[in-house]
């Protein structure tokens, strides 16, 4: 797999935490590389979340200059793999405070079966996103925000930040020479293939991203909140719902049976054993600083349950792919069939 950073200036929009400036964007590419360039491994965080990392140690007890993650499968700036016909689109929004690389899992997997994953680092949300001139935006927005916040603040921003970036996927699309993408990608997006995935905040953005902008024709929630207007007015396109063991969100608006004007396919499952932040890369952290001796069991099943790690990431993975791949027609035609099909003792539907 190759990755690489993209930077981009929305010049019709202000920041809403910067007014003098435009929206400025870091976002970070996973895709199917030709594999001949040679390039070194990427490093598995971006540069914010290296810091974001370092800063989540302390709430382990381990010191920041203790530990560090490996690096990643996937190799900088390598060139697309081309002949192999277009590749589909897989948005990505990470959770609230958290910076692209806690996705690295789920969208090397992805990218290792060819699909774009365009993540996208909401910059003044994300804990530190830096940009080419060496800049360091830093997260301005309290994890312990008003519940206003995210409906009225955030999510509206995140969607905004996927439409503007799809945008400028089309744009590199048509023009493939003049794109700061590295070499062959842009003529491999399938922009008529277009889906969405996000844990917790970043699921409440992939599903009302695909609410306001039919081009996103699939989602997955991986353990967010449903909110905005697409909590009372529904879907009409299909959308995964992998919640945590623990999730509080059962029970409220858009998990069954409480979406009544949804007419998409909706899968709403659950993974036993599993914690709120099981389903980003603090699974594989938390896991590894484990063996590493550095925690206990104890403070590793409250971090991210009791389930294998390594189970887990691979079910998040396996059912990503199924999912996606029936969608767009690359397996079964039938997504919900799908799912049905590779349920595994661990996933359990909503009840």
């Amino acid at each position: 797999m190759g990755v690489a950073d993209w930077h981009l200036v929305d010049g019709t929009r202000a920041d809403p935490w910067d007014a003098g400036r435009r929206r400025e964007l870091m976002v970070q590419i996973w895709y199917p590389a030709d594999g001949g360039g040679g390039a070194p491994l990427a490093p598995w965080m971006p540069p914010g979340g290296v810091q974001e990392q370092q800063f989540g140690l302390g709430q382990f007890g381990v010191a920041a200059d203790s530990w560090r993650l490996g690096p990643s499968h996937s190799r900088g700036g390598e060139p697309a793999r081309a002949g192999g016909g277009r590749f589909p689109i897989l948005l990505n929004s990470p959770g609230m405070g958290d910076t692209t690389g806690f996705s690295t899992a789920q969208a090397e997997d992805l990218a290792s079966h060819g699909y774009v994953v365009v993540a996208i680092n909401h910059t003044h949300e994300s804990f530190a996103v830096q940009f080419p001139d060496g800049r360091t935006e830093r997260g301005v927005v309290p994890m312990d925000s008003p519940p206003n916040v995210l409906p009225d603040l955030l999510l509206p921003t995140r969607v905004a930040d996927a439409r503007f970036v799809l945008d400028q996927l089309a744009a590199a699309a048509a023009r493939p020479g003049d794109a700061a993408l590295p070499q062959q990608l842009a003529e491999d997006l399938d922009l008529t293939k277009v889906g969405m995935f996000g844990h917790s905040l970043g699921g409440s953005t992939a599903a009302q991203t695909m609410h306001d902008d039919p081009r996103v024709a699939a989602g997955v929630n991986l353990d967010g909140p449903i909110i905005g207007s697409v909590a009372t007015e529904g879907l009409d396109r299909p959308l995964l719902m992998l919640a945590s063991d623990t999730s509080p969100w059962f029970g409220n608006s858009g998990w069954e049976p409480y979406w009544a004007n949804n007419t998409g396919v909706k899968l709403p499952l659950r993974i036993a054993g599993t914690r709120h932040m099981s389903l980003c890369d603090e699974q594989v952290i938390a896991a590894q600083l484990t063996t590493a001796g550095l925690i206990g069991p104890e403070l590793r099943d409250t971090a991210i349950g009791s389930i294998d790690a390594t189970r887990s990431v691979d079910l998040q993975r396996a059912y990503l792919l199924a999912y996606f791949d029936a969608v767009f027609g690359r397996g079964d035609a039938n997504p919900a069939d799908t799912i049905r099909r590779l349920a595994q003792p661990e996933m359990l539907p909503h009840s």
